[in-house]
């Protein structure tokens, strides 16, 4: 692998000792996908940063690399964590104090804890063709997709190193000719809202796995159902990113988007594979329900609206428990405008920080959970060991308010 002379003394330990451990992690991941150089990268943001999946080792490896004044050298942000630092969930105070630590290390070495997996609408916006180096699948596939900067699926350790370095290796979406459009989706039923844009993702990906699909047919989708669209895909499959004609900038023709191959399967959406895709994240066969969870990704300020208005002056059912998942900056917007109160008043609670995922429903007795999302709804039997039922905001409101799933 090449390496520019400033690259060397990175490796040769000249700009301290994180700036090579990153270089000694990256060059082994550049040889492993056969990259002939690296890149520079203006942004990192790092996934990983649960304690449920980081554990105590972590925790102490991330306290020594600050005991030796290790640094990161480009802005760099991190990904939800298991706690609300704003809000007492009720999760065990160990697991919490853990929490803490990983985030104050992470501080401690230049990260910005803003702890989201929408950074990009917490202030960092990559453009078009910009390099960046990310670790959360979903923020992976928007960046990509709808803002057209380049990111491969990058693993904690591999983002960690990037920030460290300002550098990945120079592979994958980095390339032009390797984002060309694979499969044709034709979209013969149009979506109604952002719940059936994460069903579609989780029939998608898990029909092409890996592969780029063009999707031709969609009407003025919004910013969140292309993010909750990539969302899923990146769940049921590994993809890295997608595109949607006429609204991603790669793609403002079908042409365009498969780089003028011909030679590519076709495959269809309609009401049928809709309802696939949510049946794929359903996992539960008692309709009593005690947690409801809204919004994976994030929700934006937009969202946040919507859902307080559905909410507005009704009650969810006593002992229900209400998540809407979104970040501080959301959560400071909906707090000023009013949103705020009027989910208080439904019963719900208004996260940041924290993803269900990552956090510790099942250690507070929660046992089944209604969601809009089929990410959220992927994970989240594995992580949290829950019983699961997916629909759309509508469907889970009205589970809120009963105590029993609602059917579409």
């Amino acid at each position: 692998m090449y390496l520019t002379d400033e690259e060397k003394r990175m490796m040769d330990g000249e700009y301290g000792y994180g700036a090579q451990l990153g270089m000694k992690i990256l060059v082994t991941l550049g040889k492993v996908f056969d990259a002939e150089k690296l890149v520079e990268v203006q942004h990192a943001h790092v996934a990983g940063t649960g304690f449920k999946t980081f554990g105590e080792v972590g925790v102490k490896w991330l306290e020594d690399l600050v005991k030796k004044n290790v640094k990161v050298r480009i802005p760099t942000t991190l990904n939800c964590i298991g706690i609300d630092r704003a809000t007492d969930l009720g999760f065990p105070k160990e697991k919490v104090d853990w929490q803490m630590r990983i985030s104050d290390a992470y501080k401690n070495m230049g990260c910005t804890a803003i702890h989201t997996c929408t950074p990009y609408w917490c202030g960092y916006v990559p453009r078009l063709g910009e390099h960046i180096s990310w670790s959360e699948s979903s923020a992976v596939v928007y960046a990509n997709s709808v803002l057209g900067a380049r990111d491969n699926r990058e693993g904690a350790q591999s983002s960690f190193a990037s920030a460290l370095t300002g550098r990945t290796p120079c592979y994958g979406m980095h390339i032009t000719e390797n984002r060309r459009g694979q499969v044709l989706v034709k979209v013969v039923d149009k979506p109604s809202g952002y719940s059936e844009y994460s069903a579609i993702g989780a029939y998608i990906g898990k029909m092409i796995t890996e592969k780029i699909a063009v999707y031709d047919g969609f009407v003025n989708p919004r910013n969140e159902d292309l993010a909750t669209l990539g969302a899923a895909m990146a769940c049921t499959g590994g993809v890295p990113m997608f595109h949607a004609v006429g609204y991603t900038p790669e793609a403002p023709t079908v042409e365009a988007a498969f780089g003028g191959n011909t030679d590519y399967d076709v495959l269809e959406i309609t009401r049928k594979e809709i309802e696939e895709g949510f049946q794929i994240a359903t996992r539960s066969e008692s309709r009593e329900v005690d947690l409801v969870t809204l919004g994976c990704p994030e929700l934006t300020i937009e969202q946040v609206k919507e859902i307080a208005e559905k909410m507005d002056g009704r009650k969810k059912k006593d002992g229900m428990t209400v998540w809407l998942q979104t970040n501080a900056y959301v959560k400071g917007m909906s707090e000023q405008l009013g949103y705020t109160e009027i989910i208080q008043k439904f019963g719900g609670i208004l996260t940041q920080d924290a993803c269900t995922c990552l956090s510790y429903p099942e250690l507070i007795g929660l046992k089944t959970m209604a969601c809009n999302s089929t990410k959220v709804s992927f994970y989240t039997p594995g992580s949290n060991g829950l019983n699961i039922w997916c629909g759309d905001t509508d469907q889970c409101i009205e589970t809120a308010v009963t105590g029993y799933w609602q059917e579409r």
